[in-house]
């Protein structure tokens, strides 16, 4: 089986929120869907979610990047980003490519479900 980008990019994602780990629950071609674990120990730290994307529509690894610099400099608390972030010089990418990578992290969309219906959704805004 070949390694899946959706999940290698939820893994990173969801680390915003403080998601320690992800139990996948279903995976299709359209979509990708699992149980957000943020701590092993409490069985109530738990939320499923579908994220509906292909493995094409994955965004661009370099998102990655910048996600985990977000969460080692502490740059976020939970779904809010610090307004800052455009200011900042990021050594890993040129102005414009950063302002793709934001643009493509304001537009992830990730649903929660609860007692099986699409309920809120995990996104970063300002």
């Amino acid at each position: 089986m070949t390694k899946s980008k959706r999940l290698d990019f939820l893994k990173s994602y969801l680390k915003l929120y403080g998601v320690e780990r992800i139990e996948l629950t279903n995976e299709t071609v359209d979509s990708i869907s699992g149980i957000a674990i943020y701590d092993e120990n409490d069985p109530e730290e738990r939320q499923e979610f579908i994220w509906h994307k292909t493995e094409r529509q994955v965004p661009s690894p370099e998102l990655n990047i910048l996600i985990e610099k977000i969460v080692t400099e502490k740059w976020h608390t939970g779904d809010k980003i610090s307004e800052h972030i455009e200011e900042l010089e990021l050594e890993e990418f040129d102005n414009s490519l950063k302002e793709k990578i934001l643009t493509e992290l304001f537009d992830v969309r990730i649903r929660m479900v609860d007692d099986g219906e699409e309920t809120d959704s995990y996104w970063v805004h300002y």
